[in-house]
């Protein structure tokens, strides 16, 4: 079953998937008992941010307003003539300064306490997360929805953040509301089989990119063997694309990446592997056939 899969083993798929794996040999996560999905995320949350705080925050400069008694960027000649500042020795000024109040920070910070929330996670991490929050005072809280992270602009030299803020993108989409109740609940990802089939197909995937460097890995649109390829009927009939296609100097391999709580079917009590993914395999190989050469032997 799914929900049997050791914690530590998804935190893998995870980093494969969204080619993080230099950034999660940072994170150790090899103290996680517990076989939530919470705990998980709240331990890379943890040991990601001290890697952080170390290093120091990611910075940016902010714009400010204030009144100052020395003059500092550009003058706001209106506002300061109005609240007749220059008869205190004073001046409203707009200015740039660097500031940890990023956007990046601000969603971390808010993903600490969105986690520290949950109530199956693990007593102890639940302080470490409140103590991390309460340390970033100089950090704004912002409302976490999935459009917030779509803006976020990062650039080479902090991709520690692209990877942390994955695990905030998986919080926050974990994070639903109870319709009866109104309350927000942490949904496990890990039992909804769609999710995890997501997962698993993207970790193959990414998986094969990383470890076979002189094939050719990638997903693959495959064009139905016809004889006239203009023929106005094709439009008819659904698409082919591979989850992941693999080809060298000898070998194509077609590889369908499906993931099921329950590997067999049932079909009058007898156990057999689903008989729609054995056709798909087939219907693929059989239109690679006409290109000739390895796809001739396509496997």
């Amino acid at each position: 079953m799914a929900g049997k899969i050791p914690i530590r083993n998804i935190y893998y798929l995870l980093c494969y998937a969204w080619n993080r794996l230099s950034e999660a040999e940072i994170v150790d996560v090899s103290g996680v008992d517990s076989n939530e999905l919470a705990d998980l995320f709240g331990t890379v949350l943890i040991n990601g941010m001290n890697h952080l705080l170390r290093r120091g925050l990611d910075q940016n400069y902010e714009t400010l307003e204030a009144e100052l008694s020395s003059i500092r960027g550009r003058i706001d000649i209106d506002v300061s003539a109005r609240r007749m500042l220059v008869t205190h020795g004073k001046a409203y000024c707009h200015y740039d300064e660097l500031s940890v109040n990023t956007l990046p920070n601000q969603i971390i910070k808010s993903t600490l306490r969105f986690l520290a929330g949950v109530p199956t996670l693990d007593s102890t991490l639940r302080g470490k997360l409140i103590g991390i929050y309460r340390s970033l005072h100089e950090i704004e809280d912002v409302q976490l929805n999935k459009f917030l992270f779509r803006r976020v602009q990062l650039h080479s030299n902090n991709r520690f953040y692209r990877f942390l803020l994955n695990i905030c993108e998986m919080v926050q989409a974990s994070w639903l509301i109870d319709e009866k109740t109104g309350q927000y609940k942490f949904r496990d990802f890990i039992r909804d089989d769609k999710a995890m089939a997501r997962l698993f197909e993207s970790f193959i995937l990414n998986f094969y990119k990383l470890e076979l460097e002189d094939s050719d890995v990638r997903k693959e649109r495959i064009q139905w063997a016809a004889k006239r390829g203009t023929d106005p009927d094709l439009v008819l009939l659904p698409g082919m694309e591979t989850d992941i296609s693999i080809r060298d100097a000898n070998r194509t391999l077609i590889i369908d990446a499906k993931y099921y709580s329950k590997t067999f079917q049932s079909y009058y009590d007898k156990d057999t592997i689903h008989s729609a993914n054995l056709y798909q395999l087939f219907t693929y190989l059989k239109n690679l056939e006409p290109r000739g050469g390895n796809d001739a032997t396509a496997a």
